[in-house]
């Protein structure tokens, strides 16, 4: 079994650079019996310049262009050789065994191809549970998926640089009908978002709604938070415009659940991209 481990980093700072080798040094101590691929894709081109050296094992890949979340993620998976292949930010630490509960999972549940281990780390609770909530069950910073599934989607949706990529990626399961679980045994650490931070300037001048068609019902429902930013609302229409409003979101979810349940899932790669 071979594990291939894409981890997301920029080191601009000394403490983000020891940050991404916890993380490393974390992965590698955790499973000591299964063969591990540890790809970087760094944001930082000039880190060796600054004086940052990563372990020679280690493949580094130096996108010299933006950050871009799904796209810098997509770099990892082309380069990754194994089994399964872990997204993962650089500000986690890897539990004993936490692949290995994942793997259990998967091998007594072949259908289940996309994990999350959980951030629990006082739950004494085993098992797994099936779900596509963001941040419940999709967990962003550290998601576990076998290779085979990129065979079916083919890559992360590249229009999604950082908000609502998440939602993008649990509604892309649902429409190619995989399973996804969080298993809840599996133990990574999230340490309080500190590794992929967008620097935003337009939290106090908000001049910047004058550049979008903002839809009404922006000003009155849940998802008023969106207007807080601009990369945040930049997000949030980009995925209204691939998936619709939230309204018709919530409703043809919750019809490709049950499609899924009653092993008709097949029908949502047609059904999710209707738009109202």
């Amino acid at each position: 079994m071979k594990l291939s481990t894409v981890i997301l980093a920029k080191t601009s700072s000394s403490d983000l650079f020891q940050m991404t080798l916890n993380a490393i040094e974390s992965l590698r101590d955790s499973e000591i019996e299964i063969e591990h691929e540890i790809i970087i894709v760094e944001s930082n081109s000039n880190y060796r310049h600054e004086g940052f050296a990563f372990p020679q094992d280690i493949k580094v890949i130096l996108p010299n262009e933006k950050f871009n979340f799904h796209k810098f993620l997509n770099y990892g998976i082309q380069r990754a050789t194994g089994d399964f292949i872990a997204l993962c930010n650089n500000d986690v630490i890897f539990y004993p065994n936490w692949f290995t509960e994942i793997d259990k999972v998967a091998q007594s549940n072949p259908q289940i191809l996309s994990f999350s281990p959980s951030d629990d780390l006082s739950s004494k609770e085993t098992g797994f549970e099936i779900g596509y909530k963001v941040m419940t069950h999709i967990k962003g910073w550290c998601l576990v998926v076998k290779k085979d599934v990129f065979k079916t989607i083919k890559e992360l949706d590249e229009r999604f640089d950082f908000y609502f990529a998440d939602n993008d990626y649990a509604l892309t399961l649902i429409q190619y009908n995989i399973q996804h679980a969080l298993v809840v045994a599996s133990k990574v650490e999230h340490l309080a978002k500190r590794s992929t931070k967008v620097n935003n300037t337009n939290t106090i001048n908000k001049d910047y709604l004058t550049n979008y068609t903002i839809p009404q019902y922006l000003y009155h429902c849940d998802y008023t938070y969106v207007l807080e930013d601009e990369l945040s609302l930049n997000g949030f229409l980009k995925y209204q415009d691939k998936w619709g409003t939230p309204n018709w979101i919530y409703k043809k979810k919750k019809i490709a659940l049950l499609l899924m349940k009653y092993k008709l899932g097949f029908l949502n790669r047609f059904f999710l991209r209707l738009k109202l």
